[in-house]
C-alpha cells in the first residue's frame, strides 16, 4: 500500500485512458484500447498500449469517436488475457486519468467479471483538479489543453494519445497546486480522488475525529483548502452530514459564525 504522506511526486505516476464501446460499463459496454504511460520525475519511463476484444461489434457512435473498427480488434487479446500485466503495470503507482471515474469504474467492471478485487491504488481525477483550479466554460480534455497552451494536434480520443495529453495537462495544474502547498498524496485523494475504499478510509478517519470532538465538547484544529489557498483554525465543530459520497462539516469559527464544509477540503484535522 502506498504512504499517503509522500510527496505525489516521490513515486510513479500512471496516466491512463481508455476506447470503449459505449459509456456504460454495467450494461455490457466493453473496453476496446487501453493506453498508458508511467512518470517518473515528470520523464516517461514506461508505456502501455493493448487493443482489446470486446466480444462486440464498435457500435457506430463509438467508431465515430475514436475509428476503431472491429476489424481492428479481431486479432486483439480480450480483457482477461491483458488484466495482470495491466495491474502490474500499475503496482506502488499513483494512478490518473482526466474523468478517472469513467476510466476506473470500467477496469473495475472487467475485473469483477474475472472474479478479481477492485484496483486497490490511490486514483485521481484530473479533470476534477482542473475545474477546481482552472475557470473555463468546458472542461473536456481539449478545452483544457487548449486553454493551458498544450498541442493537441495528434490523433484525440485514441487512449495512448489521450493519456498523454492528460499528463500533459496535469503538470501545470500541478504547479499551480504545489504553490499553494498542496503536494503529498493524502491532499490528491482527499481533493480530487474517486470513489475508492482509499477515499472513503481517509473521510471516515475524519468523521471519527469530528465526532469525537462532538461527544467531548472539544475544539478541533483544522487545515483546509478553501478559495485556492491553506487555511488553518480552531473551529467548535457541530453536526456532520452526509450527502452522496461526501460528508460535510458544519462548525462555528472563532469569532461565532456558523460555517460548512465539505469533508474532503479538510487535509488535516486534530482535537485541540
Amino acid at each position: 500500500m502506498v504512504s499517503l504522506t509522500k510527496s505525489i511526486e516521490s513515486l510513479d505516476l500512471v496516466f491512463i485512458d481508455l476506447e470503449t464501446t459505449g459509456l456504460n460499463a454495467v450494461t455490457g459496454d466493453s473496453i476496446c484500447e487501453i493506453g498508458a504511460l508511467k512518470v517518473n520525475n515528470r520523464k516517461i519511463i514506461s508505456k502501455f498500449h493493448k487493443l482489446i476484444n470486446p466480444r462486440r461489434s464498435i457500435p457506430k457512435e463509438a467508431y465515430d469517436i475514436h475509428k476503431i473498427s472491429d476489424d481492428d480488434l479481431k486479432n486483439a487479446p480480450y480483457f482477461e488475457n491483458v488484466a495482470d500485466e495491466l495491474i502490474s503495470f500499475f503496482k506502488e503507482s499513483i494512478l490518473f486519468a482526466y474523468n478517472a471515474n469513467f476510466d476506473i469504474g470500467f477496469i473495475n467492471q472487467h475485473l469483477k467479471r474475472m472474479d478479481y478485487p477492485e484496483l486497490d491504488i490511490p486514483a485521481v481525477d484530473i479533470l476534477s483538479m482542473a475545474r477546481d483550479m482552472l475557470k473555463l466554460s468546458r472542461y473536456n480534455l481539449k478545452s483544457t489543453a487548449d486553454f493551458l497552451n498544450i498541442d493537441c494536434s495528434g490523433p484525440l480520443h485514441r487512449a495512448s494519445e489521450d493519456a498523454l495529453v492528460a499528463y500533459k495537462v496535469f503538470l501545470p495544474i500541478l504547479d499551480m497546486l504545489k504553490e499553494k502547498n498542496i503536494e503529498n498524496i493524502g491532499d490528491f485523494v482527499s481533493l480530487y480522488g474517486i470513489n475508492s475504499n482509499i477515499f472513503q478510509s481517509c473521510e471516515n478517519k475524519k468523521v471519527c475525529m469530528v465526532k469525537e470532538a462532538i461527544s467531548s465538547v472539544k475544539l478541533l484544529k483544522i487545515k483546509h483548502f478553501s478559495s485556492h489557498r491553506l487555511v488553518k483554525e480552531k473551529v467548535t465543530p457541530l453536526r456532520i452530514l452526509q450527502e452522496g459520497r461526501f460528508f460535510y462539516l458544519l462548525y462555528q469559527d472563532a469569532s461565532g459564525n456558523p460555517l460548512r464544509i465539505k469533508l474532503n477540503r479538510v487535509l488535516e484535522i486534530n482535537l485541540s
